[in-house]
């Protein structure tokens, strides 16, 4: 069994942070949840390290969850990145930012729960694919 994991969720609506945390702090595969309605606090606590998965709201005032994800991806070891979002429109550049998942508001439990196993899952992301590589 995997390693649990240390969780981040930012997320600007007070409310779903709340739900989110108390959401992750049940399912046993969760280590440990901090929370940050905040894109520039959440880059405080990750550069720290430590954080295994961050569940990022796509919409938030100053530094968006894109933003997040974008610097995310300049760090050496980055944790893996779940969006948390009430809109389908950003789907497709998530995924090209690797995101493990897509979360769509309101959150169902279930639904969490199958995050958390994709964000848990042994089996490494799958490489980026680059113009000039083709997906097998």
């Amino acid at each position: 069994m995997p390693a649990a994991l240390h969780a981040l969720v930012v997320d600007d609506e007070q409310p779903v942070l709340d739900e989110l945390v108390w959401l992750l702090q049940r399912d046993d595969r969760i280590a440990s949840v901090r929370g940050t309605h905040s894109g520039t606090e959440a880059l405080r606590l990750l550069e720290q390290g430590g954080i295994d998965v961050v569940f990022l709201d796509v919409a938030m005032p100053g530094l968006s969850g894109l933003d997040i994800a974008r610097l995310l991806g300049r760090f050496r070891d980055a944790p893996r990145i779940v969006f948390v979002t009430a809109h389908e429109a950003h789907a497709v550049e998530a995924f090209e930012m690797n995101a493990v998942d897509y979360l769509l508001k309101p959150i169902r439990e279930e639904r969490l729960r199958e995050s958390v196993r994709r964000a848990s899952s042994d089996g490494d992301r799958a490489p980026a694919v680059t113009d000039d590589q083709i997906a097998v």
